[in-house]
């Protein structure tokens, strides 16, 4: 689950943004992001394949973002990243927005908004895959 500002996460289900900048990323294979719209929103909103995460420096992803539709300015970015020697592009594929915008305090009653992501277990995926598609997973 990774938690994205409103404005991306819309620009992300619009399909128009098919890149998460991030400032790290972990080390364990992630084959699907659980996209969790942080405050106003608070809601989880979607689902979206990972192609491939690319580690970049500041101006490689700088590119890797313009060509993706980051969303985000040139100095939006620079301020992000704050001298970081190495971020991450995280290529998306495949976008699914949710049927029913799940409230994740009701899937997981201590439920904390992730600083960045947080790791489901695949019980937990799949309660969050039934609370947000409950006709089922649209392949």
């Amino acid at each position: 689950m990774l938690s994205i500002k409103p404005k991306y996460a819309d620009l992300i289900l619009a399909g128009t943004k098919t890149v998460e900048l991030r400032r790290s990323w972990p080390s364990n294979d992630i084959g699907v992001m659980v996209i969790y719209s942080s405050a106003p929103v608070q809601r989880l909103t979607g689902l979206a394949l990972i192609k491939e995460i690319k580690e970049c420096d500041f101006e490689s992803l700088w590119s890797v973002s313009q060509a993706n539709g980051g969303g985000v300015t040139y100095e939006e970015l620079q301020e992000y990243i704050d001298k970081k020697k190495h971020s991450y592009g995280v290529m998306l594929g495949r976008v699914l927005p949710a049927e029913v915008l799940a409230d994740p305090k009701e899937l997981f009653p201590n439920f904390t908004p992730p600083q960045g992501f947080l790791y489901l277990s695949p019980q937990e995926f799949q309660e969050v895959v039934s609370a947000m598609f409950p006709s089922g997973l649209p392949l």
